[in-house]
């Protein structure tokens, strides 16, 4: 399980909205301080909310700016990424191929962009068709009183 904590910002029946800040690959380490790539980092980085299902919690034992820590398993992570990258890569090259074939260079480049923009409505309708899938979803792991830091 992927863990990531978060600050709830709202209570719900049934549901809590926690705000992560996203970051690079860099912000565990030692030389941050120092580094202008962790600078840059700090400039950048942005909040986002996601609304987390409580699976049966009390909402009445939850406040607000509570740490709470959301998981996502790793298959789901792993084959979502594949998904996301691979597909529509993987169209831009078939149809560029085939593109090829049939009309020489100026196919190629035209079936590059119709496939990576095939491949992208497949992903989209894909994400679209699993919305409401449980297992896409992140899980309440923890609920932490206090501020996450």
């Amino acid at each position: 399980m992927i863990e990531e904590r978060g600050r709830i910002v709202a209570v719900e029946a049934g549901a809590v909205w926690v705000e992560t800040i996203q970051r690079g690959g860099c912000h565990g380490c030692a030389a941050k301080p120092g580094c202008g790539t962790g600078l840059l980092e700090d400039y950048w980085a942005r909040a986002s909310r996601i609304r987390v299902a409580l699976d049966g919690r009390d909402p009445g034992s939850i406040s607000l700016d509570d740490s709470a820590v959301i998981g996502i398993a790793e298959n789901t992570l792993a084959g979502g990424a594949l998904l996301v990258y691979l597909l529509p890569l993987l169209f831009l090259v078939l149809a560029a191929l085939t593109g090829e074939w049939l009309a020489g260079e100026t196919g190629a480049i035209v079936g590059a962009v119709l496939g990576l923009i095939a491949g992208a409505v497949l992903v989209r309708r894909h994400s679209f068709r699993h919305a409401a899938d449980p297992a896409f979803a992140p899980q309440l792991l923890r609920i932490e009183p206090g501020s996450p830091r």
